[in-house]
C-alpha cells in the first residue's frame, strides 16, 4: 500500500519537532547549570546609642557567608590605615590612637581578658571600659582623645600596627560570617558608610 505524500510530510514534521524540543532541553539545561552565582543581599540596622563621641551600632546581615575586605566612612577607607573621626571629618592614620580624634579598629584575640589602655577614653566591643572578658575572634577597640595607648591580648601579648593581630576593619566576632556588628563614632553629618566584601558591597548609609 502506498503512503500518501501528506502523511509522510506530517510524520517528518513530528520527527523534526521532537528533535528540536530535545535539543532545546539540552541547551537550556546547560544554561541553567552555568547560570550566574547567587547575588548577596544585605539588611542593615543602624542604631544611635548616644555617648560622647556619639556612637552608631551597626548590624549587617548577609544572605551569604562573606568576609569583609574594607570599611569606608565619610570617604575614608580602612585600606589606607586605622580609621578615625576628628570633629566631623573621617580619615585614616598609621597610629592606633590620636590626641584629637577617635580611632576605631579590630584586634584578633583568644578568649580571656583584653586590655586597651590609654590616656583618653576607651571602648571595647561597645563597652566603655579599658578591660573586658572576650570570646575568641575579632574585638573592636576604640580610643578617643588618647595620645598614648596600648592593647594587650588575653595571652599577655602587646599588639602594634601594622601587625597580624590588628585589622583596620572595625568589626567584632568571627569571620567569615553572615552577621557583622560594629560601632562607628559618628556625627549628625555622617551620611556615608560602606562595607566592601569579597565579591560584593553593602552601602549601609
Amino acid at each position: 500500500m502506498r503512503r500518501s505524500s501528506g502523511v509522510s510530510t506530517f510524520v517528518a514534521t513530528l520527527i523534526l519537532v521532537s528533535i528540536t524540543m530535545s535539543l532545546s532541553y539540552v541547551v537550556y539545561e546547560g544554561v541553567d547549570r552555568f547560570s550566574a552565582p547567587e547575588q548577596d543581599v544585605f539588611t542593615n540596622q543602624v542604631s544611635d546609642v548616644g555617648g560622647s563621641p556619639e556612637l552608631y551600632l551597626v548590624d549587617v546581615n548577609s544572605s551569604l557567608t562573606a568576609t569583609p575586605l574594607a570599611f569606608e566612612a565619610g570617604g575614608a577607607s580602612s585600606q589606607a590605615g586605622v580609621l578615625y573621626l576628628a570633629g566631623t571629618t573621617y580619615g585614616s592614620s598609621h597610629q592606633l590612637c590620636l590626641a584629637n580624634a577617635t580611632t576605631f579598629f579590630s584586634v584578633h584575640t583568644g578568649a580571656g581578658l583584653l586590655r586597651a589602655d590609654g590616656n583618653g577614653r576607651t571602648w571595647i566591643d561597645g563597652h566603655w571600659t579599658d578591660a573586658l572578658q572576650v570570646q575568641a575572634g575579632w574585638q573592636e577597640v576604640m580610643f578617643s582623645g588618647a595620645s598614648v595607648c596600648s592593647v594587650t591580648t588575653p595571652a599577655g601579648v602587646g599588639v602594634t600596627y601594622p601587625g597580624p593581630d590588628i585589622s583596620t576593619i572595625p568589626v567584632f566576632g568571627g569571620e567569615p560570617s553572615s552577621t557583622f556588628v560594629l560601632y562607628v563614632p559618628a556625627t549628625e553629618s555622617t551620611t556615608s558608610l560602606l562595607m566592601v566584601f569579597d565579591g560584593s558591597y553593602d552601602r549601609i548609609a
